[in-house]
């Protein structure tokens, strides 16, 4: 088994670490470079793939263009389509739609995804296509280690997506609560600038960290706030339920999939700061609700989001595209 990816990125490094087959590629140097899928042609038939497995809109596109021979499974990570402009927006759906059409099969981290799929003639062009959720090895601590309830989570790239500006506005609306944050991205320079210029003096950016020092932060933590504009089907959530911790989320993608709002977390309908920082206040101030989520998410996780079962799903597919 090989692996490409972005080159001089943390998953490249990682594979290496492991003695995994790597290759770099530049994917993201133009949307349309000729080279990329000419190099991903090269590098599948030289390697001499059975079956290559595809993440994401662009390494699906790329390696539709490549018109290789050997099959492709493509797993869809959310559809970014949906949230560009109208010229934009028709052109990347065209670009799904041809790499749908030039893959075996179609794996959804989510119900929702297949939906919009469907709703968008997107599947008309697939071979197949199957619901594979995300899932985590059960292999956590607990939560609170070492930390306080009142101390509110943001874990995730700070960037428009994720909306890390909008978990300032929630937490200009918690007067005596403290926040961390957790990664980096293009956004964080403006994090830091408006952090100072809204005396969040109690909000604390620790950077990008590894995945176990995320995890050591997440254990910690009272409540996980995820502002995101869309999602697909995130692991972040899986990972703070396994762990113990409460999760607030905008009602965005297949987040309510995971979490059934005020049983194993709570949803909140649309952008609102003032909505979110009374789910906050809620889930941290109510001892039975947090109790109640706190047991349901981590039983939630542990019956629907195994990363075993999900291994053994895509296992199954492999095994059948390799002898198609």
């Amino acid at each position: 088994m090989g692996l490409v990816t972005q080159r001089e990125s943390y998953l490249l490094e990682a594979a290496r670490d492991l003695g995994a087959p790597t290759f770099g590629v530049d994917f993201f140097r133009s949307r349309v470079d000729p080279r990329v899928p000419l190099r991903l042609r090269r590098l599948v038939r030289d390697f001499g793939a059975q079956v290559v497995h595809l993440h994401g809109g662009r390494a699906a596109f790329f390696y539709a263009l490549a018109f290789a021979r050997t099959p492709a499974i493509y797993t869809v990570h959310g559809y970014h389509f949906l949230h560009k402009g109208p010229g934009m927006r028709r052109l990347a759906l065209g670009a799904e739609r041809f790499a749908a059409g030039r893959a075996r099969t179609l794996i959804f981290v989510s119900d929702h995804d297949l939906r919009v799929a469907n709703e968008y003639g997107i599947l008309r062009a697939s071979a197949g296509s199957k619901v594979v959720r995300n899932g985590i090895p059960f292999t956590q601590t607990q939560a609170l280690l070492s930390g306080s309830l009142n101390n509110i989570g943001f874990i995730g790239r700070l960037e428009a997506p994720k909306d890390p500006l909008l978990f300032l506005d929630v937490m200009e609306r918690l007067p005596g609560y403290s926040a961390t944050i957790v990664g980096g991205g293009a956004l964080e320079d403006e994090v830091r600038r408006e952090i100072r210029h809204r005396g969040l003096s109690d909000v604390k950016m620790l950077g990008t960290l590894s995945h176990l020092e995320t995890l050591e932060t997440i254990s910690r933590l009272g409540v996980v706030v995820m502002t995101s504009r869309w999602e697909g089907m995130p692991i972040l959530p899986l990972e703070a339920l396994w762990a113990g911790v409460p999760v607030v989320a905008t009602r965005v993608g297949g987040l309510d999939e995971i979490i059934e709002d005020g049983k194993s977390g709570l949803l909140v309908d649309g952008r609102s700061p003032v909505d979110i920082a009374q789910a906050v206040r809620r889930v941290i101030e109510d001892a039975t609700l947090r109790e109640r989520i706190v047991r349901n998410g981590h039983d939630r996780v542990r019956s629907m989001f195994s990363e075993d079962q999900m291994l053994s799903e895509i296992y199954e597919i492999y095994r059948r595209v390799a002898k198609a």
